[in-house]
């Protein structure tokens, strides 16, 4: 992989105060048990406005479409690692120009289209 991102909400779930940043600890250290998340860049952020469908993960590369997807948990990391590579290796990161792993396929909640360069 190039430079895809891996974006993980760790407000997640956000109205449930007792348990706020759960599931964004717990996706991280599955991430690291598992495959370890190879030439993935885990970056853990506040939020990605996927609330009140929580668990909330988003894929993101330079000049590319940023895809978001809501409603996971820990059961769906190799498909989100799967989502990441094939989001790395499509030149538009548009999820109708790759393959969405059928585990996420209900799961996209967003698609956010960079800007070109200004001319």
């Amino acid at each position: 992989m190039r430079a895809v991102t891996l974006l993980i909400c760790r407000t997640c779930p956000r109205y449930d105060p007792r348990a706020s940043g759960e599931f964004g600890r717990a996706l991280t250290a599955a991430i690291a048990a598992g495959r370890g998340g190879a030439g993935v860049e885990i970056r853990n952020v506040q939020c990605l406005g996927g609330c009140p469908r929580h668990g909330v993960v988003a894929v993101d590369g330079p000049g590319k479409a940023r895809v978001r997807f809501s409603g996971l948990d820990t059961g769906h990391v190799e498909a989100i690692l799967e989502a990441a590579a094939a989001h790395d290796a499509c030149p538009s990161g548009r999820p109708d120009d790759w393959e969405v792993p059928a585990g996420l396929a209900d799961h996209v909640s967003s698609v956010t289209l960079k800007r070109g360069p200004h001319s």
